[in-house]
């Protein structure tokens, strides 16, 4: 008797190739679970270039904004952070308060004065510390030998490291007899891995956030604080009046701002150019 076995079924290359693609998402999808439970999402974000701002809303946006005093401790907060720096100072931390003063001298100043030094060896950070010195320890210096001005002063800051970049504000507020009070901020951001100044392109683009719709934001908020200033003015307010049209507001020229807590604070502070104590102050 003769058997007929049957030939063995063959298997088609699109079965073959959706079977390999199936295994290779496993795989993925495993490797991406594993990522988030040993390492955390920030991680697993940054590696898939997935950004970890989310739109706010106008709400959240405003909270940011009138929280933004309270930021201020005179402290560094580190976060996501496991790095050796070479400092200056090995018994300091990498941001410290290097001049601190509080006194009062009745009719001529009132200083409350916490000044941050940055404690690592490099030039560019040379440059940083250079500069909070000029415009912050020498005014200090300047006001504490004035007599008769009755002069107020008041110096804060607040450091923080999120991803290896260093951010540090300082904000200053001035009240000198008369005039009106000038509030000064200075940011410096620094790339602790690659040794490199931050900047507002670096940063937007570091947290997968699209240029054209940050200049945008930018530009229909410094509009509506103009009108909102011009709508005072026509009340009989004294307002501080911007330049909708200057390319300050540009991102590539716009080099005051931060990150905390994955939330991109952006900066216009007037009184740094003005006796104003007047600042717009975009999140995203």
């Amino acid at each position: 008797m003769n058997i007929n076995i049957p030939d063995k079924e063959k298997i088609s290359k699109r079965r073959i190739t959706i079977y390999i693609v199936s295994i290779i998402i496993c795989v993925i999808a495993l490797v991406v679970v594993a990522c988030i439970i040993v390492l955390g999402n920030d991680f697993t974000d940054g590696l898939f270039g997935i950004s970890n701002i989310k739109n706010k809303t106008e709400q959240e946006q405003r909270e940011l904004i009138d929280n933004f005093d309270n930021l201020f401790n005179n402290s560094i907060e580190i976060s996501n952070s496991e790095l050796q720096v070479t400092k200056i100072d090995e018994n300091q931390d990498i941001v410290y308060n290097q001049y601190s003063k509080q006194e009062k001298s009745d009719g001529n100043y009132d200083l409350d004065l916490n000044i941050p030094y940055i404690n690592i060896d490099n030039e560019i950070i040379k440059g940083y510390n250079q500069e909070i010195n000029d415009i912050f320890v020498q005014k200090a210096e300047s006001v504490y030998q004035t007599e008769g001005e009755n002069i107020i002063f008041k110096v804060e800051y607040e450091a923080f490291i999120e991803n290896n970049i260093l951010s540090l504000i300082i904000r200053s507020n001035l009240k000198q007899g008369s005039n009106p009070q000038q509030d000064i901020v200075q940011t410096y951001n620094f790339d602790l891995i690659n040794n490199k100044e931050i900047t507002l392109i670096d940063e937007i683009s570091l947290l997968g956030l699209d240029e054209s719709e940050v200049q945008k934001r930018i530009d229909n908020q410094i509009a509506q604080e103009q009108q909102n200033a011009e709508d005072l003015q026509a009340l009989g307010y004294n307002i501080y009046n911007r330049d909708i049209n200057s390319d300050m507001y540009d991102i590539q020229n716009s080099n005051i701002f931060f990150v905390h807590n994955q939330n991109l604070y952006v900066i216009y502070a007037y009184g740094n150019n003005a006796l104003t104590s007047e600042m717009d102050i975009i999140v995203f």
